[in-house]
């Protein structure tokens, strides 16, 4: 089961995902709480991925459909922080890395919507 904790940080909202990002277990789930957020005008958005150790396909597919849609608002961005060593292997070996900005923590990555 997928869980999505919500803190925010000034602006900025992290969101912490626990579980395995898969088409099995939270399809859909990532997507529901960008939409939730935007509606609420938050467009600064940490995926924070520490509790995440498994993603398929589908786990990325929801990913990059998030990022497409938090883009569509007007100054928003939706960066990752905190990858475990699984996930940040599958991001790089799809060249994943190059389309999301990825931080080593979620404090980074907060930082990063400052400058």
């Amino acid at each position: 089961m997928v869980k999505i904790v919500e803190k925010s940080i000034g602006e900025v909202t992290i969101c912490v995902i626990e579980g395995k990002l898969s088409g099995f277990e939270g399809k859909g789930l990532i997507q529901e709480k960008i939409r939730e957020l935007t509606g609420r005008n938050a467009n600064k958005i940490v995926l924070d991925l520490s509790k995440v150790n498994w993603i398929d396909s589908t786990g990325l597919g929801e990913l990059i459909a998030s990022l497409s849609s938090i883009k569509k608002t007007e100054g928003g961005n939706m960066v990752l922080s905190n990858l475990q060593a699984p996930v940040q292997s599958l991001l790089k070996m799809t060249n994943l890395t190059e389309i999301f900005d990825v931080y080593e923590s979620y404090e980074d990555a907060v930082k990063s919507f400052e400058e």
